[in-house]
């Protein structure tokens, strides 16, 4: 998705080779926004799936689930 990539490029902040900090804008800061295109986009991809429950194991699931 290339709303998400352009906002990581801009405001993610690289950690290590292993950790890509993205709190200022999907976990502890939500862009309701970026987050509405997210679930327009999953929405799109998974519309014919047959899908009728999410389910998160952790907190930071829940804005995108929503």
């Amino acid at each position: 998705m290339h709303a998400l990539e352009q906002k990581i490029l801009a405001e993610g902040i690289v950690l290590s080779d292993q950790v890509l900090k993205v709190d200022s804008f999907l976990n502890h800061q939500i862009d309701p926004k970026l987050m509405q295109q997210i679930g327009q986009e999953f929405a799109r991809l998974f519309k014919d799936a047959g899908i009728n429950k999410i389910i998160t194991i952790e907190p930071s699931g829940i804005a995108p689930t929503v």
